[in-house]
């Protein structure tokens, strides 16, 4: 579902629900001439009524949820920015032989973590690719840190700085396992059969009363749809209309280069 693109899914079930509206709308038409219509009707309605508050109660429920995850992802960028940033403040303090080389390397990671956040979740070959740099900066980050703590004559500082890359890799990692989380598909595709299931239901009711509201039975459709492809949109990082914020990281970006020019200059 999440490898389909969002606006085509929108047009279908658009169509979906007109298509089916109107079959349902010709079946009302073909009962309506019966002698029972009078007691059918009321309890149609009820069913229609029924039909359309669950379809209100899943819209809001899966909404809901993709609004959190996005929430999630939004919230995991900024935390990934603080813990690289101070990464970077703590890579200023050590000792001056690892002091240029940290700071070049941490550029380097953030350059490849915001190259990552452009590239399309469904393009596994060049995500595999960046994902190997990313590791191999994180070792040499790592082996740079551990041979810190080793000659440092400030312990507690080198000490710090490692506890930083540490807690940079685990919100990596972290980021990476929250961009694959999606409202469950059974749970999408329950909130498309009851939404065709509701066109269905005004069509035939509309038949049973041989009156079509066809603009407002549009309108409703359209809005509905409109729901729906934000849902999915939301819950498709990377690929769909709404991204989440990377500017975080292109701050962090530059307060790392601000951090060079200032130990270059002294």
């Amino acid at each position: 579902m999440y490898d389909k693109n969002s606006v085509v899914i929108a047009v279908l079930l658009f169509l979906s629900m007109l298509l089916v509206n109107q079959l349902c709308y010709l079946l009302g038409r073909k009962f309506q001439a019966t002698d029972e219509n009078d007691q059918v009707k009321p309890q149609t309605a009820a069913i229609q009524a029924g039909i359309v508050g669950l379809l209100a109660l899943l819209l809001g429920f899966t909404f809901n949820m993709s609004l959190q995850r996005y929430d999630a992802r939004s919230n995991i960028v900024i935390e990934e920015s603080g813990a690289i940033s101070k990464a970077a403040m703590q890579a200023s303090l050590i000792s001056r032989a690892n002091q240029q080389q940290a700071l070049a390397l941490l550029n380097d990671y953030v350059a490849l973590r915001i190259s990552l956040s452009e590239i399309d979740l469904s393009d596994e070959a060049a995500r595999r690719e960046l994902s190997k740099r990313v590791s191999a900066l994180q070792l040499n980050l790592t082996t740079l840190a551990q041979a810190e703590l080793e000659v440092s004559t400030q312990p507690a500082v080198a000490n710090a700085f490692f506890q930083s890359l540490s807690n940079m890799i685990y919100l990596e990692n972290k980021r990476n396992a929250m961009l694959r989380l999606h409202v469950p598909e059974p749970v999408l595709f329950l909130l498309f059969l009851v939404f065709i299931t509701a066109g269905g239901m005004l069509g035939y009711t509309s038949g049973l009363h041989r009156k079509r509201p066809a603009f407002p039975t549009l309108l409703m459709s359209g809005m509905i749809v409109l729901v729906v492809f934000i849902v999915v949109d939301l819950d498709r990082p990377r690929r769909g209309l709404i991204q989440v914020n990377q500017d975080s990281l292109t701050d962090t970006q530059a307060q790392i280069v601000d951090y060079q020019t200032l130990l270059t200059r002294g």
